[in-house]
């Protein structure tokens, strides 16, 4: 190859090299500007980015008014200032989901919008919320879901785009009253009711109240007074109650005739709650056997709602169902005597607590040296006084009977009283508690098994060779 044409060789590769290296450049740089466009535009995406827990205020506007909320120091959301007409306890659960939502929103994509079409987005008349946080407001525009509720339609003020994010989180921003308030029944905790009663058809079912001063930790007020309470169950009942949730909730109203569509113009039952700081007072309707919901309409804050039938026990219960299952139930350190009469059988103990003495009728039973003795003295005690009672009957007679077993305790303050059983037929007794019949029966069965009275009478008689 001569010089000349080297030469122009050299320079055609030049020109190739420098081709190759512009076309390279300019594909690398296209790259670099499509990445960069993606991320802004996936950027663009981040609605928003703060600490939740900074949120001090949320102001949230719906088609119900405009509601100002502030976290107070034990970290319960509370109403400020509002225009709507009823009042309510704002749900506190519900108000940090707000925040935590709103903190890291993002867009799955942004909507194809035309100006002037914010109807077809719900946007025309939008939920506002507004997020307060020491440095920053945070405010958010929410409209309506998707026609196939794959997202919710949203904007932020300033910002023309309308973009779309998750439909769930979106059906949690769009704030509406159910949403809002709080679900439970009962804003208190079960120890806070000092008092319960319900009415049913203008009859007590069952009144009670803590009581601070006695022994007892519940008195019955009606229907009836003179009756042992089972503090345990009665906890039972107070536990399950503040758990309650609505279920439908159907808005709030003091409109009689929208009071009826539900049964609610003329209640059936009024359940009443009472603590230091509130009375609750729930009316219900009647309802059937194989309901699965009952209305509830709670008379202070004028809500209608509805509550699993399986949550609402308490309108079928009555007064015997709070009873101690204890026929007659006296502790055995305030009682200086037991008189026991069976069906003729007839015994005395007697107890000297301060000379921890027992005495079974003329026997001195810790004077003996036997320690099966004495502990069969206090298994007789027991096994009347914790004798369980049986079912309670509305056919009590209006006299009572000849009774054939009697149980007569001197407490040790010398108050009298007594347990005696009328028979009812072979296998059954009316209870008169001090005279008094409220219905309550004992089986024979409670007498004569293992842990009745007559075995450990047996029993305990030939430990002491009677």
């Amino acid at each position: 190859m001569n010089r000349r044409s080297m030469i122009a060789t050299g320079a055609a590769l030049v020109i190739l090299l420098g081709g190759v290296a512009g076309a390279y450049y300019y594909v690398d740089h296209k790259k670099d500007n499509e990445e960069a466009a993606v991320k802004e535009e996936k950027d663009a995406l981040n609605l928003f980015s703060f600490d939740s827990n900074t949120v001090k205020g949320i102001d949230i506007t719906n088609s119900e008014g405009h509601f100002n909320l502030t976290l107070d120091k034990s970290g319960n959301w509370n109403i400020e200032e509002t225009d709507y007409q009823y009042s309510f306890t704002p749900y506190s659960y519900y108000l940090n989901v707000i925040a935590a939502s709103m903190s890291r929103l993002k867009a799955d994509h942004k909507a194809d919008f035309k100006e002037g079409d914010m109807s077809r987005y719900g946007l025309d008349s939008p939920v506002t919320i507004v997020c307060h946080t020491d440095d920053k407001d945070y405010t958010l525009l929410v409209g309506n879901s998707s026609a196939t509720e794959e997202f919710c339609y949203v904007m932020i003020p300033g910002d023309d785009t309308v973009y779309c994010i998750n439909n769930d989180t979106g059906k949690e921003l769009q704030c509406d009253i159910s949403k809002l308030r709080d679900p439970y029944i009962f804003k208190c905790d079960d120890n806070d009711i000092i008092q319960f009663s319900l009415v049913h058809n203008g009859e007590t079912s069952y009144d009670l109240q803590r009581n601070f001063d006695g022994d007892a930790i519940w008195t019955m007020n009606a229907p009836e007074t003179d009756v042992s309470i089972d503090a345990i169950t009665v906890n039972t009942v107070l536990t399950n109650l503040v758990r309650v949730q609505a279920g439908k909730f159907e808005g709030f109203t003091k409109d009689e005739n929208e009071l009826a569509k539900y049964g609610l113009d003329k209640p059936a039952y009024t359940f009443t709650a009472v603590t230091d700081e509130k009375t609750y007072i729930l009316e219900f309707p009647e309802f059937s056997e194989d309901a699965e919901e009952v209305w509830c309409y709670d008379a202070d804050s004028c809500a209608v709602c509805s509550i699993s039938i399986n949550n609402a026990a308490f309108l079928s219960g009555k007064w015997y169902d709070l009873t101690a299952k204890q026929a007659m139930r006296e502790q055995f350190m305030s009682v200086s005597s037991l008189e026991i009469d069976v069906e003729g059988e007839k015994h005395k103990l007697s107890m000297d607590h301060e000379a921890q003495k027992y005495i079974f009728d003329d026997t001195e039973v810790t004077a003996l040296g036997n320690d099966d003795a004495a502990a069969n003295f206090e298994y007789l005690f027991a096994s009347v006084s914790e004798m369980e009672h049986a079912d309670y009957r509305d056919d009590v007679p209006e006299k009572m009977g000849k009774p054939t077993c009697t149980f007569s305790y001197t407490l040790t303050d010398g108050t009298k009283r007594e347990l005696a059983l009328v028979p009812i037929d072979d296998e059954s007794y009316w209870a008169y508690i001090d005279g008094k019949c409220v219905g309550m029966t004992v089986n024979r069965s409670a007498l004569e098994s293992k842990n009745g009275c007559k075995n450990y009478i047996e029993i305990l008689k030939n430990e002491i060779g009677n």
